[in-house]
């Protein structure tokens, strides 16, 4: 009789620690072959091959940059507009973060190495906070040299000023175009 007031007791309890653990478990993604462990409080977004985005690109994102031009185009933009940015090494990974403020709010995007691929991460906060520390410390370890993360940074900048440079000499030679054209007027009268 004992034994079965116990296991009674016990079940209940059971049921409740097997309801309870998968919700305290985190979200696992995986972009282009890379498994991400997301933090509970951006759980639930949208997945798609190249990206995880929760909310808004703003409150939180990964995104794969294992094209040139997609590196080129978000690095070189942050990188040019970042209020500051950094080089760290975070849980192994080499990675730089920069600091950002887009219509009043503060946010990080840090660029790590992860495998032979380089991601970033954009999250609204100021600072590289343990939930982030902790999900790229959960991704494979690079397999590219420091010295071969940092020439792609840098290539994707000097790529990205140099398509800055051509938009702007394009829109120069257009307001010349038509700065030169001469104006023929016309009038004609009725009578």
């Amino acid at each position: 009789m004992i034994k079965l007031t116990i296991a009674k007791r016990i079940l209940p309890i059971l049921l409740i620690f097997l309801l309870i653990i998968p919700m305290a478990s985190a979200e696992n993604v995986t972009i282009k072959g890379v498994d991400f462990e997301i933090p509970s409080q951006y759980e639930h977004g949208t997945l798609k091959e190249s990206s995880y985005v929760y909310q808004s690109g703003l409150t939180f994102r990964i995104l794969s940059l294992d094209y040139d031009k997609n590196l080129k185009i978000n690095y070189g933009d942050d990188i040019i507009n970042a209020n500051s940015a950094e080089y760290a090494n975070i849980a192994g990974h080499d990675a730089v973060v920069i600091y950002k403020t887009y219509e009043s709010k503060d946010y990080t995007t840090v660029y790590f190495a992860t495998g032979n691929t380089i991601f970033l991460i954009c999250f609204n906060d100021t600072y590289v906070n343990d939930d982030i520390t902790n999900l790229i410390a959960g991704t494979p370890a690079q397999t590219m040299s420091t010295d071969e993360f940092s020439s792609k940074l840098n290539e994707a900048l000097n790529d990205y000023k140099d398509q800055l440079a051509q938009e702007e000499a394009q829109i120069e030679y257009e307001e010349y175009q038509k700065s030169s054209r001469p104006t023929h007027r016309y009038f004609f009268f009725w009578l």
